[in-house]
C-alpha cells in the first residue's frame, strides 16, 4: 500500500463539485433540485491503497448520476439528511443507520434532501473479492453479488461506521496519523474486511459460524513474523497469510493457544519496544508522541494508558529518566 494522499474540496459550484468528485471518486452528472437554490459543497476524505474514504456535505437537494462504476464497489451513507437511490432496478431509501451499496457494473441514480451530509467509501472490486476470499479460506466467484442496502444499527455495522468517521477525522487532521504506514495499514484492511462483514451476501452465515484452529503451527510462525521485524505494517490479514491460515482461523488460535489476538499480541511486542526506546532517549531528542508513533499507536493517549497498565507510570516519565 502506497503513502495516504489526502483531499479536500470546497466548491460553489456544480462545475467544481463535479471536477472534485471525479477526482477521487467517480465520474458524476449533477443537478441542482431547485435550479435557483444557493449551492455550497465540502468534501474531505482520504485514498489509501485500494480504499477512498470521505465525508461531504451539500447544502441544497441535488440529483446525481453515475455511469457503472467499472473496478469498484461504493457505499454511501447518511451523516445527515437523507437519499433516495436507485441501482440494478433495487430503490434504497438512505436515512440516518443506512447505506446503499452499489455494485461495479450498472448505473446509479440518486436523488439527496437539502442539507445532506454522507459518508463515502469506494473499495476497489478486487480487495472486495480478497477479503471474503481470506475471511472465508476458499475461493468465490468474481464480483460477488452483495445486497443493496446496509443496515449500520447491527453491532458489525456500527463497528464499521467507526472505523470510517475515525479515517474522515483523520483525513481533517493536518498531522494525521495515516501518513505513518503501521497505522494506515490495519485500518485499510479492517475497513475491507469489515465491510464484507457488515454487507448482506450469499456467504453471510459462514462469515458468522466460528472458525476453529487446534495446531499451534500457524500462531508461532506468526509470532516469529512480528518478533522478526515488528515495523512491519502487519495487519490481521497480512499476518493470516505469512502464517497459513485465514484471518479467523488465526485469531481462533491466538485466543485458544495464547489468550490474546493477533493484533493484541503485535500491540505488545511494539510497547516493549517503544519502552526501549524512551529508556535510552537522549533529553530533548524525542517525545513521547514521535515514540508512539513510530512504533504503530495512533492516539497518544491510549498509547500512554497501555504504557501505564504495564509499566505502572506514564511514559513521560520514563522519557525525563525518572
Amino acid at each position: 500500500m502506497g503513502p495516504a494522499e489526502f483531499f479536500s474540496f470546497r466548491e460553489h459550484d456544480l462545475d467544481g463539485a463535479k471536477a472534485a468528485v471525479g477526482k477521487d471518486f467517480f465520474t458524476t452528472s449533477m443537478d441542482l433540485r431547485d435550479r435557483t437554490a444557493s449551492y455550497d459543497f465540502r468534501f474531505d476524505g482520504v485514498v489509501l491503497g485500494a480504499l477512498a474514504v470521505g465525508v461531504a456535505h451539500v447544502s441544497a437537494g441535488l440529483e446525481i448520476g453515475m455511469a457503472d462504476l467499472e473496478d469498484c464497489y461504493y457505499v454511501n451513507y447518511s451523516a445527515s439528511g437523507s437519499m433516495a437511490a436507485r441501482h440494478r432496478l433495487h430503490a434504497v431509501e438512505v436515512t440516518p443507520g443506512f447505506g446503499a451499496v452499489y455494485h461495479p457494473v450498472g448505473p446509479v441514480a440518486m436523488t439527496t434532501s437539502d442539507e445532506y451530509g454522507s459518508y463515502a467509501v469506494r473499495i476497489e472490486r478486487g480487495a472486495v473479492n480478497d477479503a471474503l476470499e481470506e475471511q472465508l479460506g476458499h475461493p468465490v466467484p468474481p464480483d460477488p453479488v452483495l445486497e443493496p442496502r446496509v443496515d449500520l444499527r447491527s453491532a458489525a455495522g456500527r463497528r464499521w461506521d467507526r472505523l470510517v468517521r475515525l479515517l474522515c477525522e483523520e483525513a481533517r487532521t493536518a498531522s494525521s496519523v495515516l501518513t505513518h504506514p503501521m497505522v494506515a495499514a490495519p485500518l485499510h484492511d479492517a475497513v475491507i474486511a469489515g465491510f464484507v462483514h457488515v454487507t448482506g451476501h450469499r456467504w453471510q452465515g459462514a462469515l458468522e459460524r466460528p472458525a476453529r484452529c487446534w495446531s499451534r503451527i500457524p500462531v508461532w510462525r506468526a509470532v516469529d513474523a512480528i518478533r522478526s521485524d515488528p515495523t512491519q505494517p502487519f495487519t490481521p490479514t497480512t499476518l493470516a497469510r505469512l502464517a497459513g491460515a485465514s484471518p479467523r482461523t488465526l485469531h481462533d488460535g491466538f485466543r485458544r493457544h495464547l489468550d490474546t489476538t493477533p493484533m493484541a499480541y503485535l500491540r505488545a511486542v511494539r510497547l516493549q519496544h517503544a519502552h526501549a526506546e524512551l529508556r535510552s532517549a537522549q533529553p530533548g531528542g524525542t517525545t513521547v508522541a514521535e515514540v508512539a508513533h513510530r512504533w504503530g499507536f495512533g492516539h497518544v493517549s491510549r498509547f500512554s494508558q497501555a504504557y501505564r497498565r504495564v509499566y505502572g507510570r506514564a511514559p513521560g516519565t520514563t522519557l525525563r529518566g525518572r
